[in-house]
């Protein structure tokens, strides 16, 4: 558990650093005839300005077309969501160590997707199901899903999650008469979702994923416990 909770203090460092970042401010040339521009000043002096856009594009004004000059917090085009339905799907890699049967390490994978409603900045609610694939067992979660934004404005908005259910195992009984049984699962977490769009983005998560499996062999039962690191990579609506 104690890799797990540097990690969670690590990734957050991350969140509050790229978060505040997000948070820079921009030049805002305002002209008489009611254009804006927005970018940096490279250049001033008595006579013109000379501004960069964010694409690159350079404008040179003279001081007599300029109405007035500003610092503002940077513009961006992405029309935040407070209310409405909400989509999460992601994958990636689950790390951990020694938790096989055999006792070795071994690498695993996980998918899902959560789809809910989006009742305030810091709630959401909603279910959510996928696959986790471990080197010996194949797993698949249906779960409730918990979610909030922990910031609504910047070029990244910093979010958590918290997720319990149960895994359905579909591991295959094999011909020895071992027979493969699901549990329960939960996971937390903390991430970043990236807007590239007005209603989309890209997201990044890290979070502590537990899953509880078993398995009967000569009808005796053995308990299984899955504590996972689950780093993902996805999108969110």
């Amino acid at each position: 558990m104690k890799k797990f909770t540097i990690a969670f203090l690590l990734f957050s460092v991350f969140i509050n650093t790229i978060n505040a970042q997000s948070a820079t401010s921009e030049d805002v040339v305002y002209l008489k005839n009611q254009w804006v521009i927005r970018g940096k000043l490279i250049e001033q002096n008595t006579n013109s300005i000379k501004i960069q856009t964010h694409e690159g594009n350079i404008f040179v004004f003279p001081i007599s077309d300029i109405d007035r000059i500003a610092k503002e917090k940077s513009w961006k085009n992405f029309n935040y969501k407070e209310h409405g339905f909400a989509n999460f799907t992601e994958l990636g890699p689950l790390v951990a160590g020694k938790t096989t049967i055999e006792g070795v390490t071994t690498a695993a994978f996980s998918f899902q997707t959560v789809n809910g409603y989006k009742f305030s900045q810091y709630a959401m609610a909603g279910i959510g199901m996928g696959a986790d694939l471990y080197a010996t067992q194949t797993v698949l979660p249906v779960f409730a899903s918990f979610r909030g934004d922990l910031s609504k404005t910047g070029s990244v908005i910093p979010f958590y999650f918290g997720d319990a259910g149960y895994g359905i195992n579909i591991t295959q009984n094999s011909a020895n008469s071992t027979a493969f049984k699901g549990g329960v699962m939960y996971a937390v977490g903390l991430g970043l979702k990236i807007p590239f769009n007005r209603n989309a983005g890209f997201l990044l998560s890290l979070g502590y994923r537990y899953q509880k499996t078993s398995y009967e062999y000569n009808s005796t039962a053995t308990e299984i416990r899955y504590s996972r690191l689950a780093i993902r990579a996805g999108f969110f609506l």
